[in-house]
């Protein structure tokens, strides 16, 4: 993969995880976007130690050393993933018409740039194309087109537009109404399609501290369309006991290596939801391995050496 700078703002939203956040920032510092919107959550009183944990990251995201917009949107209470997240990329848009959006274990790869940049100028007219993403969940070994068009957004760094974002609102009113046509008449059917909907209805309740599940049904509700990449663009680096919602270091999406794009990108001329990549993508992300299959990956982890489990690839 050769050096690239990006052309896309970078939303960097940081917690409490030096180590994850100086990763990241070190491959955002290699991409130079021309400006950085760092969104930072305080930490919470109770927890001992966490005060310095979240100033050592805020210091991290500040060493900027290239020619670079630089604001800081630091809170000064805690808030919590769900509102501090969502606030802090709102703030953003206020800013910004277009821009990428990577936490702070999302490690993306030099192509992760790349590939954003391109579908941005590719289809920021396109009012239907309402995110890119950037983690696969679908990795044939030799894929036919670059990307595909998804009716459900992935988080593992992203991209989106201000109009996409604008109007999303955190508390998902709709939510019963949408649920029962999905029910009905889901862009993509899923064998784990009813269990996706039980976290969203976790999120709709409040008992998911979460902004992404509406995001999702954001997208949904307005028949949105998601750039999906065939290609692993992000590795999410943050499975373990620090992490907010990924707490199992031996799950099936740890640290799964990125890869590269081709140097000519094939792109695909549909401008229709393709329902079969969406409901493989489903199912591959609500993938579960069993014991035996956790036990060796653990094994492959402390040896370093890759392990694969088999998941659902597309027919054609």
């Amino acid at each position: 993969m050769h050096p690239y700078n990006t052309t896309s703002p970078v939303i960097f939203c940081i917690f409490n995880r030096p180590t994850t956040t100086q990763r990241v920032f070190k491959e955002i510092a290699k991409a130079k976007p021309p400006a950085l919107y760092v969104v930072a959550d305080a930490a919470r009183p109770q927890v001992q130690g966490e005060a310095e944990l979240c100033q050592e990251c805020r210091a991290i995201a500040e060493q900027v050393d290239w020619p670079c917009e630089v604001t800081l949107d630091y809170a000064e209470d805690n808030m919590g993933c769900k509102q501090r997240i969502y606030s802090g990329i709102s703030n953003a848009f206020k800013q910004f018409d277009f821009a990428i959006i990577l936490e702070d274990d999302c490690l993306p790869s030099p192509d992760f740039f790349r590939f954003v940049d391109t579908m941005q100028d590719r289809y920021q007219d396109d009012q239907q194309v309402m995110q890119i993403a950037g983690t696969a969940f679908i990795r044939p070994l030799e894929p036919k087109q670059a990307y595909y068009r998804s009716a459900y957004a992935t988080i593992w760094g992203w991209a989106t537009w201000k109009r996409a974002w604008e109007h999303f609102d955190l508390t998902m009113p709709s939510w019963p109404e949408i649920r029962t046509d999905l029910e009905q008449n889901a862009p993509a059917t899923s064998k784990h399609l009813s269990r996706y909907l039980r976290y969203i209805d976790k999120a709709y309740t409040g008992k998911l501290n979460t902004w992404d599940y509406q995001f999702i049904v954001h997208i949904l509700q307005h028949k949105g369309h998601c750039i999906t990449p065939m290609y692993n663009l992000i590795s999410n680096i943050g499975f373990g006991a620090n992490g907010t919602h990924t707490k199992s270091a031996t799950h099936v999406h740890a640290n799964i290596p990125y890869g590269s794009l081709p140097e000519s990108i094939i792109f695909n001329e549909s401008r229709a939801i393709e329902a079969e990549m969406s409901a493989i993508q489903i199912d591959n992300s609500l993938y579960r391995i069993n014991s035996i299959q956790k036990r060796l990956k653990s094994i492959a982890q402390r040896l370093n050496i890759p392990y694969s489990t088999s998941q659902k690839m597309p027919k054609h």
